[in-house]
């Protein structure tokens, strides 16, 4: 029967053990894939920042093309070569973009974006590449500026179609990144900001070419243009976080501002007033776009900028959550390897002991009458508390003993008040706590004359006096306060938290308590005492206190005695 209960009892342990290690696995499995997920959320956000990165940098560039194509239309027969040549080679870059934009949407994991990029976009482009073509092959004599008005218009389409393309990003896109939602506005208003800029000066620029007066449609639209950069603008500099308005992105809002939006549109509004006022032009169409290209740079730059810093928080955020399922992990493994250690400890080292000795102890005090040792074992058994209690017994006399050997030990026998050995721990105290001293006050005091007592009355009347002179002291001060017999006839006091007004007031308590009592010699004759009291608040150490103290009572004794003296 015995037997089988211990079994049992293994049983129930081992099923414990059981249970703790599967709450265990059920706090830790939630966690590791609560982390893992916002580790893949934050690497697919980087992954989508930079798809939108490459989007938004092949918008640019489809934008910025049209700045050399103006240059083709706008030229004269005798540097159109040339314009030629420089398109050609632009073209190449935006060609090498695009074919690296619709490789970073598949990788992403955006084929459907990458599909519409080839389909919609890339016919788009070439559509608008076609028309810029013809207008150039077109006799310069056979031109008109709404010829060139529709080839330009032409490149606007394919603009519009790669803006598309970006929103398609954006909506693909994780909404509950911090990178993504502080940013990513921005982002899409300064790409609209970016062509809006060059569709300001496009949409005059055929007019400006041919010295013609600007139509009154166009000067609505450039007019209407001239609004959505302002509004646009005034969006970008409000919906920027405070608390990532660095000084770099001031620095390049500020340019911005001061090259595009304060140096830029006035040269379109200057011209649009021209075409008013019936005036000449003061720039040609090629000019136009030469004073123009640069202004466009500060707004492709500040976003270049939020781009880099948006990808630069995304990969903050994937190491901050790669770090915490790391440690997740680690704290996981080992929260499991010691509470199964521990358990394995336990049921070898506790458990298993535990039961073994319940199983001896049953077959002990079932043998008991049979042997004389089982009965003498059980006894023993039965003695295990008696001995704990007498141990318990035994320690509390000796932390008695100890703590009457501590008091004989830092206590003057004479007087009862601490000697050296307590004043020595009082001061390690105080050594540790530096700031202590500062607050503290030393009162050193010397009975006056005293060697003269001993000599004329004897050491049992000297050993009086220094007792009653203890016993002022007493009276005096705080039980909180240490009172010490430093030496023969000299006393310390100690004081914590006391200015010099209230010490004073104490010590000539002292002094004047010992200066008005009378003691009595064997003989009945009156013996006078007074006491000199060097008093000192405030030092950087003990040693440098006491000195204080000790300078005062040489004042003390210096001034006569029987007074009080502070340093």
């Amino acid at each position: 029967m015995n037997t089988l209960r211990s079994e049992q009892i293994s049983k129930h342990l081992y099923w414990a053990m059981s249970v703790i290690i599967l709450c265990l696995l059920l706090i830790c499995i939630p966690l590791i894939v609560n982390s893992t997920q916002r580790y893949l959320e934050a690497v697919r956000t980087s992954d989508e920042l930079h798809a939108l990165q490459e989007v938004a940098i092949l918008a640019n560039k489809i934008s910025k093309e049209r700045a050399p194509a103006n240059k083709v239309l706008s030229s004269t027969p005798e540097d159109i070569q040339q314009r030629q040549q420089e398109l050609e080679i632009y073209r190449k870059e935006v060609d090498q973009q695009f074919e690296h934009t619709a490789e970073v949407l598949q990788q992403v994991g955006f084929p459907h974006l990458s599909q519409r990029l080839e389909r919609v976009v890339r016919p788009s482009l070439e559509q608008g590449r076609l028309q810029i073509d013809l207008y150039a092959k077109t006799p310069w004599n056979q031109r008109s500026a709404k010829a060139l008005d529709h080839a330009i218009g032409a490149m606007f389409k394919v603009w519009d179609s790669c803006r598309t393309l970006l929103k398609g990003v954006v909506i693909a896109s994780n909404k509950t990144s911090t990178a993504q939602n502080n940013f990513i506005p921005q982002i899409l208003f300064l790409s609209d900001l970016r062509d809006q800029a060059g569709r300001a000066a496009s949409t005059i620029m055929p007019y400006v070419t041919f010295g013609q007066q600007i139509p009154a449609t166009s000067l609505t639209r450039a007019v209407q243009i001239q609004y959505r950069i302002h509004y646009l603008w005034d969006l970008i500099g409000t919906l920027q976080p405070e608390q990532d308005k660095t000084e770099e992105f001031n620095r390049l809002h500020n340019a911005v501002d001061t090259v595009f939006i304060q140096k830029g549109l006035p040269i379109i509004s200057s011209l649009m007033d021209e075409s008013s006022q019936q005036v000449p032009y003061h720039l040609a169409g090629t000019e136009l776009t030469n004073a123009m290209v640069d202004k466009f740079v500060t707004v492709v730059d500040l976003q270049t900028y939020l781009l880099d810093y948006s990808n630069q928080v995304a990969e903050q955020e994937k190491s901050s959550h790669l770090q915490h399922l790391l440690w997740t992990i680690l704290l996981s493994l080992v929260s499991l390897s010691a509470a199964i250690a521990t358990m394995i400890f336990a049921r070898k080292s506790v458990f298993q002991p535990l039961i073994e000795a319940r199983q001896i102890l049953f077959t002990l005090s079932e043998n008991g009458d049979a042997q004389p040792l089982s009965s003498n074992a059980r006894s023993k058994s039965d003695s295990l508390f008696a001995a704990i209690q007498k141990l318990q017994q035994m320690l509390q006399q000796r932390e008695a003993l100890e703590f009457r050997l501590k008091n004989i030990a830092h206590s003057d026998p004479l007087t009862g008040l601490a000697n050296r050995f307590a004043l020595e721990e009082y001061t390690r105290f105080l050594e540790s706590h530096p700031s202590q001293f500062s607050q503290t006050c030393l009162m050193i005091i010397d009975i006056d004359h005293f060697k003269q007592v001993n000599d004329q009355y004897g050491h049992i009347v000297g050993d009086e006096v220094i007792q009653f002179v203890a016993q002022c002291l007493k009276d005096n001060v705080r039980t909180s306060d240490l009172l010490v017999r430093y030496g023969g006839d000299e006393f310390l006091v100690l004081i914590e938290n006391i200015d010099l007004y209230n010490a004073h007031i104490i010590a000539n308590k002292i002094r004047s308590q010992v200066a008005d009592a009378c003691i009595l010699s064997d003989t009945g004759e009156q013996i006078q005492v007074s006491v000199s009291i060097g008093l000192a608040i405030g030092a950087q150490s003990w040693i440098s206190l006491f000195t204080k103290a000790d300078k005062a009572l040489f004042m003390a004794k210096g001034r006569g005695r029987n007074a009080v003296v502070d340093v």
